[in-house]
């Protein structure tokens, strides 16, 4: 893609991240813009499972997809894969202009992102992601939880070299995310590489709390596990189930709220725990380091109207209606 002028759309643990234009799923979900930028082809590298407006660009059957694959089975729930290959090698370049265009485009989301998330009242999750990621040192290891955290980070924060990004993706499950991280951060340590963090939504933290129980004569980590808590399922409340019409069976079937006190939970089960509120206390909290827990309160419906207003001021700043 760098030598041929291709712009990347790239998921936080795709291993290309840094490489990929900021907010690439807002990008496409712009759909004056992106009627104006469509590709005429799409390459399918691994498996897109988190965004919408991805599907939905590889599902268009004006675009041509392809798809790098090294067996004869690949990741294709639409069927939009017209051929199957390896890398392509003689490729022509794209236009400046066309890979130019992306570019800026990129960049007045940005803007237009970065301008909400410091706006808003004390430390959103959207914040919490894109200022987690900025801050972390080079060498770090960032392990991301299902659900908003994976999508927050893909959406709202800019990409970066220096970081090894994991995430458990299987079928969008949350169970043994804990300890999924306690054991790369083990390994990271091991292999010579910096302090390790998770960013895991409460509901992914409390489905593993076992994985905070070290084995006797084990290693403890230096793992700090940040906690967004929205007391339950806040991505629910992004999606059709937060519409109005569901308001009176939302908070028990979809909100599951869990009413626990997580810093008194992490602290029961032997882990320091702090909770932070402010944007300026998240730098110092983390660079602490583990074993740790840093909780940062949250409200679902405040961060499900927060995300509207992020992907409406994306259309607005590429031109579109709001």
């Amino acid at each position: 893609a760098a030598r041929r002028g291709w712009p990347v759309v790239a998921e936080p643990s795709s291993g290309a991240w840094d490489a990929a234009a900021r907010g690439g799923a807002l990008l496409l979900g712009a759909p004056v813009w992106l009627a104006a930028h469509r590709p005429d082809r799409v390459l399918v590298v691994g498996r897109p499972t988190l965004s919408r407006p991805v599907s939905a660009l590889l599902a268009d059957p004006d675009v041509r997809v392809e798809t790098v694959a090294a067996a004869p089975r690949w990741a294709d729930a639409g069927r939009s894969t017209a051929a199957v290959g390896v890398l392509p090698a003689g490729e022509a370049a794209a236009a400046p202009a066309w890979r130019a265009a992306w570019s800026a485009a990129a960049a007045r989301v940005g803007t237009a992102v970065d301008g909400l998330l410091d706006a808003a009242e004390g430390l959103t999750a959207g914040r919490l992601a894109r200022d987690l990621v900025a801050g972390l040192p080079d060498g770090a290891l960032l392990v991301l939880g299902s659900s908003t955290p994976v999508r927050d980070v893909d959406r709202l924060a800019v990409p970066r070299a220096g970081l090894t990004v994991l995430a458990n993706r299987g079928v969008a499950g949350i169970d043994g995310t804990v300890s999924t991280a306690v054991g790369a951060a083990l390994a990271h340590r091991r292999a010579g590489g910096g302090p390790a963090v998770a960013l895991l939504g409460d509901l992914t933290f409390l489905h593993d709390l076992q994985g905070l129980l070290g084995g006797d004569g084990e290693p403890r980590p230096d793992l700090t596990l940040v906690v967004p808590d929205n007391d339950g399922g806040g991505i629910f409340a992004q999606l059709e189930p937060g519409q109005p019409q569901y308001v009176a069976g939302y908070r028990r079937v979809f909100g599951t709220p869990h009413g626990r006190d997580l810093v008194a939970v992490a602290e029961a089960l032997g882990w320091p725990a702090v909770r932070v509120e402010r944007p300026g206390d998240l730098r110092a909290a983390v660079a602490a380091g583990g074993p740790r827990v840093v909780v940062v309160r949250t409200d679902q419906r405040v961060e499900a109207e927060l995300a509207g207003r992020l992907r409406t001021a994306a259309i607005e700043a590429l031109g579109g209606p709001g």
